[in-house]
């Protein structure tokens, strides 16, 4: 016969008033009801009657369902029914494998950035390399110590050569004469007057040359005051190498 739990509650309230448990007895019952064997020691139950019987079977069914029951007939000579027995699962305890590497915590993510704009390094101007000048010949005009200088420089053999300065008629000027710096050479020198300008000329000789290298070529004057305006002063320069017959220079003394 299965009892409800209010008539277990009923069955057990009546019998605890009606007297007090064979504590040994009903734990002679449960050991047998749980174990299955029987037990040794009996004792004559005080007396005996259906709700009573009633009352152990409920104990023992109590005692497979969640041991309240058997609890309170383990608890003694207390009265107090047992609250009704509560069933609660354990949680299943997960079977913990063993995993061959334990996985690396996720890394935080990185805030996006842009990408820096790509600077490009201004280039520098590139210097032109300068070109060589194809002309052998070449000139400068200059005024040193109160005379007009023409410094020429060839780099072949000069095989004919006429430089004329043109100095302008200023006040208080006066000629003083032409000279040359031409070692290995013979030049003629000349100065005349052309109006308001002084010619002064150097020729080489028809029958004389001038290797590669530097010459001077001066016309002197004089003049009052210390310093003379040489603006409208002016040189040409004619020669011939073996490989250029017509090369002709120019310039001024600003």
């Amino acid at each position: 016969m299965r009892l409800s739990d209010d008539e277990l509650r009923a069955a057990l309230r009546a019998e605890a008033d009606a007297h007090r448990p064979d504590r040994e007895a009903m734990l002679d019952r449960i050991t047998m009801a749980a174990t299955g064997e029987p037990v040794t020691r009996r004792r004559a139950p005080q007396r005996g009657s259906r709700i009573r019987t009633a009352a152990a079977a409920a104990a023992v069914a109590a005692l497979f369902a969640g041991g309240g029951v058997a609890n309170w007939a383990l608890a003694g000579d207390d009265d107090t029914p047992p609250p009704t027995p509560s069933v609660t699962t354990p949680p299943a305890i997960p079977s913990a494998a063993p995993s061959s590497a334990a996985p690396s915590p996720a890394s935080p993510k990185s805030p996006s950035r842009k990408p820096a704009p790509r600077t490009t390094a201004p280039e520098e101007p590139r210097t032109k390399a300068p070109e060589e000048d194809p002309t052998p010949l070449r000139a400068d005009g200059s005024v040193v110590d109160g005379s007009s200088v023409v410094t020429l420089t060839t780099t072949e053999e000069l095989t004919a050569l006429d430089v004329v300065i043109r100095v302008a008629r200023t006040e208080g000027f006066a000629p003083r004469g032409a000279t040359k710096r031409t070692p290995g050479g013979s030049v003629t020198t000349s100065v005349t007057e052309q109006g308001d300008v002084f010619l002064y000329r150097f020729v080489l000789s028809s029958a004389d040359t001038l290797a590669p290298g530097e010459y001077t070529f001066t016309a002197k004057y004089t003049h009052p005051g210390e310093g003379r305006d040489a603006g409208a002063d002016t040189y040409e320069a004619t020669a011939s190498t073996a490989s250029s017959p017509d090369l002709s220079v120019r310039g001024d003394f600003s």
